[in-house]
């Protein structure tokens, strides 16, 4: 860098300037004195000899200093060029942006309104659903208690198909009816003061006749602190009925066990069983929305794939939180959280 400053244009004048300098002291003198010797003509001389080599400085001062301007107004020049362009560039970019944010508004309010449409039309169909498939389901139940009149075993056994099948049914209603109901934000909690103990010892009750004929144990340890909650108790005995389904469910021998202790302001309960397990690359996944895997503890069952989703989504409500640990081949943790008192807006 340095080496290019000397070499350039004004390096060159001053070089110049310095040599006519040297040579103009050196050799002005001898050059008068070979000339004449007369004292008013070396007066002269002298006096024009200043005049010139002023003048040959002012000559290649004007040549360094035009040399300069020309240089400086290059750089302005394409300084100007440069922000113009800048400036341009600018506003074609915030063109640009404000075309692609509008257009990206336009598409988030159509997906929304579409959102919108389908959980309107799922709940509707749901409730639409719902009211035959009541009846059907309570017709079906007085007949199995013979209410009409006595029935053989063949028609017992068709009838507990059409019960069972209607049941399947309405709760796979229920589910999309409440995912419809959280993504539309017309979801609501409903908090009361109630006994956790109790919910719990409810909730596994309930799960028993399923675990019954699969020969699978249930156990529970629930602590000494646990007592009341201020919670929805529908929606917490929802999320553990889930689990513990998916539990017996997914589980051939073995055992379940639900275990609950107090932490803090919160609630923890773990539900463990011993199932296939869930591969590493799937943890996350089940709780999406419809997704239901091919391998490990997820295979292929009857379902939505709605419920863990469902779960999660009334958790965050909550406050609360679900995770799950898992080793394929060894069986599952879920572990739930949620707080001992909600919070009300």
């Amino acid at each position: 860098m340095a080496f290019k400053k000397l070499g350039g244009f004004p390096f060159r004048v001053a070089a110049l300037y310095g040599l006519i300098a040297g040579l103009w002291i050196l050799l002005s003198d001898r050059l008068i004195s070979e000339v004449t010797t007369d004292s008013t003509q070396m007066t002269f001389f002298q006096t024009y000899k200043g005049w010139g080599f002023v003048l040959v400085t002012a000559v290649l001062l004007y040549v360094l200093l035009y040399h300069e301007w020309n240089r400086l107004r290059r750089e302005i020049s394409a300084r100007r060029k440069a922000e113009d362009n800048l400036v341009r560039l600018n506003l074609e970019l915030e063109e640009r942006v404000a075309r692609r944010t509008a257009e990206l508004a336009q598409a988030k309010e159509r997906a929304e309104s579409a959102d919108r449409v389908k959980s309107a039309f799922l709940a509707t169909m749901s409730h639409e659903l719902r009211t035959p498939l009541n009846a059907i389901l309570g017709f079906t139940g007085l007949m199995l208690q013979e209410l009409p009149g006595p029935l053989n075993d063949e028609q017992r056994k068709q009838l507990a198909i059409v019960q069972n099948s209607g049941k399947h049914l309405l709760d796979l209603i229920n589910d999309v009816l409440d995912i419809s109901k959280i993504e539309a934000g017309q979801l609501s909690l409903s908090p009361t003061v109630f006994d956790l103990r109790q919910s719990l010892e409810k909730t596994l009750k309930m799960v028993s006749p399923l675990a019954g004929p699969k020969g699978i144990a249930i156990e529970a340890a629930i602590a000494d602190e646990v007592g009341a909650a201020r919670n929805d108790q529908r929606r917490v005995e929802q999320v553990l009925i889930n689990i513990l389904n998916n539990a017996v469910k997914f589980t051939q021998e073995g055992q379940v066990r639900l275990s609950c202790r107090g932490d803090g302001d919160q609630y923890v309960i773990d539900i463990c069983d011993t199932g296939g397990g869930i591969a590493p690359d799937e943890l996350e996944n089940i709780f999406k929305p419809f997704h239901q895997s091919e391998t490990g503890r997820m295979g292929r069952h009857e379902g939505t794939g709605l419920g863990l989703s469902i779960c999660r989504k009334i958790l965050d409500m909550m406050d609360g939180t679900i995770g799950v640990a898992s080793t394929p081949g060894q069986g599952s943790t879920f572990t739930v959280r949620f707080p001992r008192e909600l919070k009300t807006p």
